[in-house]
């Protein structure tokens, strides 16, 4: 998508005609949805997922009929909108990013990107078509695909391949690059179901997601579309699921018979991987064919959501001739730490609620003082675990360090927490999101396309040094100039340069002694 909207010509080949229709991820993290704001998308989006006015409700029960023993919320979409458009809001997140969770299904996030690029003259898409091997030489790829119905082969020449191929990537495979990390650490059966009397039901409680705290039905059943989708995750701590009878299960999660038809089942792991390398030659690897997650915390998407676009601005520089030599060396150099910190921070979500259920008191589910004891001493350790749901520093706190495209100023780095967001100018973080005014943001500023300077005061040193140098490099170029000195507090220096990927490379109070060797570094060259 991103190639096609920067005028690069591509093909996509995806062996599946029709999009899957069991989730494999169910949140739109705020960057993803910047990211997607756009390409004009942010708003269908929106409205595709769980209904606007529905707050974010995580409820830890014994059973959807039985006890609520904790209760995380957060705010709906609305009412996150509402808050920015009066800039007063009682929790911090409001000032970070325009956007916050976004709950909505893979399988529904899918069809809205296929159409859209198919609006694009310079995406081909090839569904039903495999890719089943491939070469590499000193001047492009040539990929041998298969169309899946009729086993046809033919053979596409290109000058770079992206691989976006899954956890099993035929290509990572034949490059023999391996998983390291913690690898797979548990066992998954989810099931997809429909049913319109869950929330009528649930005693508990309507929710995003319910996690259910009981012995042998360990697990999360995560509302889907807010109309009667729902899948639930069984965290099956035993090495053999073959037995399990979804049925039963689905009424031991729900505390009673109700009625539900199920639609798919699926097995799968929580991992902690991370390929050793993300490039080799002509090849990149993005998503699940670099990186592995478990899903607590809902960073897995997001981060290859962010990959993607990463890799997207790179290429199409290198490809337009801007992009120097060095410029697709960053992507590895850049996105490996940013996989390694996110699958950690996953999988440590993952282990405090195991570590809890492991210790789930047996009386959590009884009557009477006991069971009130019980959950109360509970109810204590699951405050201590939906930390992990205030989760917006993990997905807008990703930066790039030591990075050969961005250049330092030796100030300190901001905290990299990840609950909060501490908005920076610091060279490798995301450029801070402000209001410009009631429906612009400064993230509006950075379109992809261009380097932009940004002037934080009128009487900030002038542009042009800069524009001749990108001049010189062919390197598309913007300024802009802001007023506001709320603004300007919020990026600390009068001069800050913001990637075309909205990424800080470079910042300062006065004009660098040569801005050429500044463009220079971070164009790669």
């Amino acid at each position: 998508m991103e190639l096609g909207r920067l005028g690069v010509r591509c093909i996509l080949v995806e062996k599946r005609k029709q999009i899957d229709p069991h989730p494999r991820a169910s949140l739109l993290g705020a960057r993803s949805m910047e990211y997607f704001r756009r390409h004009g998308l942010a708003d269908r989006l929106l409205a595709a997922g769980i209904p606007t006015d529905q707050r974010y409700e995580i409820r830890f029960v014994t059973s959807l009929n039985g006890y609520l023993l904790h209760h995380y919320s957060s705010p709906s979409p609305d009412e996150y909108r509402q808050m920015h458009r009066g800039q007063r809001t009682p929790t911090p997140d409001a000032f970070w990013s325009p956007y916050f969770k976004v709950q909505i299904g893979q399988n529904t996030i899918e069809p809205i990107l296929r159409e859209h690029i198919s609006t694009m003259a310079q995406v081909d898409v090839r569904t039903g078509c495999a890719l089943t091997g491939f070469q590499q030489d000193a001047h492009g790829v040539t990929a041998t695909v298969e169309d899946v119905a009729t086993g046809k082969p033919q053979q596409i020449r290109a000058r770079y391949l992206a691989a976006c191929d899954g956890g099993r990537s035929p290509i990572r495979q034949q490059l023999d690059i391996p998983y390291t990390g913690r690898g797979a650490i548990g066992r998954n059966r989810s099931f997809l179901f429909r049913s319109h009397q869950l929330t009528e039901l649930a005693k508990t409680g309507r929710a995003n997601l319910h996690f259910v705290f009981q012995p042998k039905v360990y697990g999360v059943i995560t509302d889907i579309d807010g109309r009667g989708l729902y899948n639930y995750s069984h965290f099956d701590p035993e090495p053999k699921v073959e037995d399990i009878d979804p049925a039963a299960l689905l009424c031991k999660a729900m505390g009673r018979d109700f009625a539900f038809e199920i639609l798919g089942t699926q097995d799968w792991w929580h991992h902690q991987s991370v390929a050793d390398r993300f490039r080799a030659g002509r090849v990149f690897l993005l998503g699940d064919a670099a990186h592995l997650f478990c899903p607590t915390g809902g960073i897995g998407m997001n981060t290859a959501i962010c990959d993607a676009f990463d890799l997207g601005w790179k290429l199409a520089a290198t490809l337009q001739g801007w992009g120097g030599a060095r410029l697709l060396d960053s992507y590895e150099l850049e996105r490996w730490p940013v996989a390694v910190r996110n699958t950690i921070t996953a999988a440590d979500n993952r282990d405090k609620i195991d570590t809890v259920m492991q210790t789930l008191p047996a009386a959590a589910a009884q009557d009477g003082p006991g069971g009130d004891a019980a959950r109360e001493h509970l109810s204590i350790r699951l405050k201590w675990v939906a930390r992990q749901f205030s989760s917006m520093g993990a997905h807008l706190g990703a930066r790039y360090i030591d990075s050969p495209i961005v250049i330092g100023d030796g100030s300190a780095e901001p905290p990299d927490d990840p609950k909060i967001v501490s908005q920076s100018a610091w060279p490798g973080c995301r450029a801070p999101h402000a209001w410009l005014d009631p429906e612009r943001s400064t993230l509006d500023l950075f379109d992809g396309r261009h380097f932009v300077l940004l002037r934080l005061g009128d009487d900030a040193p002038p542009a042009a040094p800069f524009a001749h140098a990108a001049h010189e490099y062919k390197i598309p170029f913007q300024c802009h100039t802001i007023a506001d000195p709320a603004i300007g507090s919020l990026y600390e220096t009068r001069l800050v340069l913001v990637r075309p990927d909205g990424h800080v490379c470079w910042r300062g109070d006065n004009l660098p002694d040569a801005a050429s060797k500044v463009l220079a570094t971070v164009s790669g060259h």
